[in-house]
């Protein structure tokens, strides 16, 4: 179905609070369509919070002339950052409103030691346990495999270290499964790399194939030299901390016997 468009209006804004990984949003929407869309799919991550990133939305009557900190475009909606603040332009639909906000995130988490990883999280005994593989590795089919209300995420997970411990959070970004996400954490018990088998099989990997399997997983959209150095330190210390494995599995529910507790 095709998200209805948003009229980009100037009317009056009002401001929608969200907290993402524990990182405190503020839109400032005036459009009624795209307001309302936002409330539904975001419904679980909603509430006010203090010092909030704020973002303009659709605000097409200011001009920012600062030289950008960060900027991005996607299929015509533009993220512009700058001192003078934050701008999503061109925002017709939710859909485009959700890849400025995974643009975003990816951009201010690096300041949190945290990232965005193409990957499925599922708790289970209090742990995150993270699932990850490019299109098609089983992410979804591990989340449609796990208990109900046991899936943080089904498609990007959030991992912060916080006080010294990696964190999985869940998102609203989900994919095929369509997890609607949990405003929750858990320690990280382990990244998983997901091979589809006959048998299940784990088996621990090396610190060098670990950032391998990372790489090609992580949403980063900056360009900027000092942003990806920060972001590879923060995978190093990922290597260093987290146990990370070669999961082959089938596709039933009995490939949690052999994950390490």
């Amino acid at each position: 179905m095709r998200a209805p468009l948003a009229n980009p209006g100037r009317g009056h804004q009002q401001p929608f609070d969200l907290s993402i990984g524990s990182v405190p949003l503020r839109l400032q929407m005036s459009d009624s369509q795209l307001l309302g869309a936002a409330s539904v799919r975001y419904a679980a991550f909603t509430g006010a919070t203090s010092r909030a990133i704020s973002i303009a939305l659709n605000d097409f009557s200011a001009v920012d002339h600062a030289q950008a900190e960060f900027a991005y475009e996607f299929e015509g909606a533009k993220l512009r950052a700058s001192s003078r603040g934050i701008s999503f332009d061109g925002v017709k639909n939710e859909y485009a409103l959700d890849s400025l906000l995974r643009i975003l995130l990816s951009w201010k988490l690096v300041a949190r030691q945290g990232f965005l990883l193409h990957a499925a999280t599922v708790l289970r005994d209090g742990k995150a346990y993270v699932f990850t593989g490019r299109s098609g590795a089983g992410k979804s089919t591990v989340a449609s495999l796990s208990p109900a209300g046991s899936v943080l995420t089904d498609e990007i997970s959030l991992l912060r270290r916080e006080n010294g411990v990696w964190r999985g959070y869940g998102t609203p970004f989900w994919g095929e499964f369509r997890a609607a996400g949990s405003n929750t954490s858990a320690p990280v018990a382990g990244i998983f790399r997901l091979v589809q088998a006959a048998e299940n099989q784990v088996t621990r990997l090396r610190p060098l194939d670990v950032l391998r399997v990372l790489m090609p997983n992580v949403l980063f959209f900056s360009a900027e030299a000092e942003a990806n150095r920060r972001l590879l330190d923060i995978l190093s210390q990922v290597v260093a901390e987290i146990p990370a494995y070669n999961l082959a599995f089938r596709k039933d529910p009995t490939f949690w016997e052999v994950l390490p507790a």
